[in-house]
């Protein structure tokens, strides 16, 4: 301290404050006054700088920390999330900082991730004061809030998700997403409820659920000894663009007329073999009907995971017939709209889903698709699909390329709908199939706002872009 009262006086001296007159015991206190005088610039310099430093720093663990509480994997994928915010927040030597490895628990029996870290800043004029270094702490804790959700999620299960392993690849980005979700406790979350939707060019409500189809629609000696597996056809425009229940727009069964390629008519070079489409999967297009081309059932809101996680495992593409996204969208929306409540039975209960708008719920899909909304043409008439063949000009117009921007819009006012519902999109389109179109139209269908659509160029993506999705599904809040 005297040698930093010593320096003090010599710069006084030096600008002729010290003087040998009468005025010399005033310059003497007041070069006393100036080394507490400079103690507290320095004190609101350095702290200034070390309130930069920790505010940064605060954030930086914050963000972390939520990224880690999304996953609640493991400690390694935690550390490392953290550490990479820390970095992004403060840039090595900030301020001459020195940032300290974070520390990370993770408690996954109550879905808590906490962080602390230490950094150590280098003064400047509290050095007159003899202090060269701040040490500056922070710490949080990110716990997973209570609030629910119900989630579909509408998967394209149609012949070209062989490709490349696709169906593979969406396989298991979706049990991810799922065990993400979920968590890692044996004891599902009280208000997380999951659907899926698969998709090929028509939907399957299930065989049992004859009482949601049109009066007088259903002969069951039509499906022979095969049996109507439960695929329907497209409602007509509008009831093809909303959440209305069966009781005021019902169904009618999807029946393959493989009985009317005969003569000149025949538009179908295998029907000959006549292998019959009995739902094994089989990567061929040669199969024959009544239920050619039918997806898996839909399964409705659940939280049992052990059931999503089978349907998924099960998952298949289902050969001919086309795209059709929009019939699946729909099919998902059934499943989250209170229009439909009590209706599906099983394990969904009878109070769900829920009123749009319920507080602490949220409802989202998740749609997924590795091509363009299409029909499986055969000449003249194309494949029968959810909206017949496109020789019966069911969407308008019997030309192909109009018949696929006439789905691109009914999907697009579906989007819009369910949107206002209030309801989240997020849309996937993977692989190299679909067009520039169909990923504006993916991106459109999609809510507004970051990482809400989703372009997968390889299947070997799928999993990183369905991690980040459940991410944001999670919801998480920050504790001190």
């Amino acid at each position: 301290m005297r040698t930093a009262f010593n320096s003090v006086v010599r710069l006084l001296a030096s600008l002729g404050a010290v003087r040998r007159d009468r005025r010399g015991a005033t310059a003497l206190m007041f070069a006393a006054a100036a080394v507490p005088l400079l103690g507290m610039v320095g004190l609101a310099v350095d702290y200034g700088r070390a309130f930069l430093v920790q505010s940064r720093l605060q954030t930086a663990i914050d963000a972390g920390a939520l990224a880690a509480g999304k996953m609640l994997n493991s400690s390694a994928d935690a550390q490392s999330d953290i550490a990479m915010f820390v970095a992004a927040n403060l840039p090595p030597g900030f301020l001459g900082a020195a940032i300290g490895t974070p520390a990370v628990t993770l408690d996954q029996t109550n879905q808590r991730v906490g962080v602390s870290v230490t950094a150590t800043l280098p003064t400047t004029f509290l050095r007159v004061l003899q202090v060269n270094e701040l040490t500056i702490s922070v710490t949080n804790q990110v716990q997973r809030a209570n609030a629910g959700l119900e989630l579909a999620l509408v998967l394209d299960v149609t012949g070209s998700m062989a490709t490349s392993n696709r169906i593979g690849e969406l396989r298991s980005a979706a049990t991810d997403l799922v065990n993400i979700l979920f968590g890692p406790g044996s004891t599902p979350p009280k208000n997380l409820w999951v659907s899926i939707a698969p998709y090929a060019a028509e939907v399957n409500i299930g065989k049992t659920r004859t009482n949601w189809l049109a009066a007088g629609s259903y002969d069951a000696t039509k499906w022979a000894s095969q049996g109507w597996r439960g695929c329907v056809l497209a409602r007509t425009q509008p009831q093809d663009q909303t959440d209305t229940p069966p009781a005021s727009a019902p169904f009618k069964p999807f029946w393959y007329p493989n009985n009317q390629y005969t003569g000149t008519n025949n538009d179908n070079p295998w029907t000959p073999t006549n292998i019959t489409d009995d739902g094994t999967y089989r990567q061929t297009n040669d199969m024959a009907g009544p239920n050619l081309g039918c997806p898996p059932p839909i399964m409705a809101l659940t939280n049992d995971r052990s059931a999503l996680l089978a349907k998924i495992a099960g998952l298949k593409p289902v050969n001919r017939g086309g795209t059709m996204a929009n019939q699946g969208l729909q099919a998902g929306w059934f499943t989250l709209s209170p229009k439909w409540r009590g209706l599906w039975g099983g394990t969904t209960p009878d109070t769900l889903p829920l009123d749009y708008g319920t507080p602490d719920m949220s409802k989202a899909v998740v749609l997924l698709t590795d091509g363009n909304n299409e029909w499986f043409k055969y000449k003249p008439q194309g494949d029968y699909t959810s909206y017949q063949r496109l020789g019966d000009g069911l969407l308008g117009t019997t030309n192909a390329n109009q018949v696929t921007t006439a789905i691109d819009n009914r999907m697009l006012t579906l989007c819009s709908n369910m949107k206002a519902a209030g309801i989240t999109l997020f849309t996937i389109t993977v692989g190299d199939s679909a067009s520039s179109a169909t990923r504006t139209l993916y991106e459109s269908c999609a809510s507004p706002g970051p990482n809400h659509y989703f372009d997968s160029p390889t299947p070997a993506d799928l999993q990183a872009v369905f991690r980040t999705i459940a991410g944001q599904l999670s919801n998480l809040r920050i504790i001190r």
